[in-house]
């Protein structure tokens, strides 16, 4: 049986899959909707995009090194960096600036330089919700808390929720929603959707359909496909188990409290029996005329409790 069957792979690769993310958007062969995408996104007119090597050492070998999803160039314009997450990650959005700084910094020069480095844009395509903010795409710069003035247009990002978007086509407004609704909707889509005739998602259709791949890119989206899957069964897996232990837990910790309960209720239960049983020995006492004090050394009640009998 061949992997395909095994897999029962779509007729649309799923985006959200590294390998199928990289073959979409980093491949030179798709370098136009990757341009097309970066030119909606941070409003730009990009005249020529170049893709660069994406891993970047540190300055020492201590130094952690960064490996980027996509990086792409435009001479006249700046730096581009790409970023797929599929997992929540609770500090995305300091890597982003983590990730950031490594362009900025490829740009010094040896000797004197006056700081007046190429604007970076990173792009974030996210299969959770980031912030607690309305809305699937959520964008940042460096402006002035007071006026909003922006300090520099040298390092803006942009965030596109994947997962949590979740309107209709026909409720799509704008190019990024568009985008968020077919990157997310791709793997379900049995044939090919109305794109109302719109070149750039007719060719993003073209270029994610699973038989246009070569062979080796259909291998390497297997494999991938494949790993997800397991671990997401291991995931559901270990989530199911912690969820029994934890209802176990809560059985055992009730069945303790019940019995804890009872036996402090028979407690309580022997103590009142006995109190009301010294109780009716100090009244016939009291009938016979022994005193107070008498009582209670007798029956171990208090004086006052002797006294409130009478």
């Amino acid at each position: 049986m061949v992997m395909e069957q095994i897999l029962k792979v779509t007729k649309y690769v799923d985006p959200m899959i590294d390998v199928a993310f990289k073959q979409l958007l980093g491949q030179e062969k798709n370098k136009h909707l990757t341009k097309g995408l970066l030119e909606h996104v941070f409003n730009l007119q990009i005249e020529e995009l170049t893709f660069v090597n994406v891993e970047h050492p540190g300055d020492t070998r201590e130094d952690r090194n960064a490996v980027f999803d996509i990086q792409c160039r435009s001479k006249e314009i700046g730096e581009f960096i790409v970023e797929m997450q599929v997992r929540g990650q609770k500090h995305f959005s300091k890597r982003a600036l983590y990730y950031s700084t490594f362009p900025i910094t490829a740009q010094a020069p040896k000797g004197n330089w006056d700081y007046n480095f190429k604007p970076v844009f990173f792009l974030g395509m996210l299969n959770f919700k980031m912030t607690e903010t309305e809305g699937c795409i959520h964008r940042y710069s460096i402006r002035e808390d007071g006026t909003g003035h922006q300090l520099t247009d040298a390092l803006q990002f942009v965030f596109m929720e994947v997962g949590p978007f979740d309107k209709a086509w026909e409720d799509c407004n704008s190019f990024e929603e568009k985008f968020l609704y077919y990157f997310k909707n791709l793997p379900t889509f049995a044939s090919k959707p109305d794109t109302q005739q719109d070149s750039y998602f007719e060719e993003l259709l073209a270029a994610a359909e699973y038989s246009n791949m070569t062979k080796a890119e259909r291998e390497a989206y297997n494999r991938r496909l494949k790993i997800m899957r397991d671990n997401y069964a291991a995931d559901e897996f270990a989530r199911e188990k912690a969820e029994l232990q934890l209802e176990k837990a809560r059985a055992e910790s009730m069945s303790r409290g019940l019995a804890e309960g009872r036996a402090e209720g028979r407690a309580e239960g022997r103590a009142e029996g006995e109190a009301a049983k010294a109780e009716a020995i100090a009244k016939k006492l009291l009938a016979m005329g022994l005193s107070t004090e008498q009582i209670a050394e007798g029956t171990g009640l208090t004086a006052e409790e002797v006294e409130g009998l009478k």
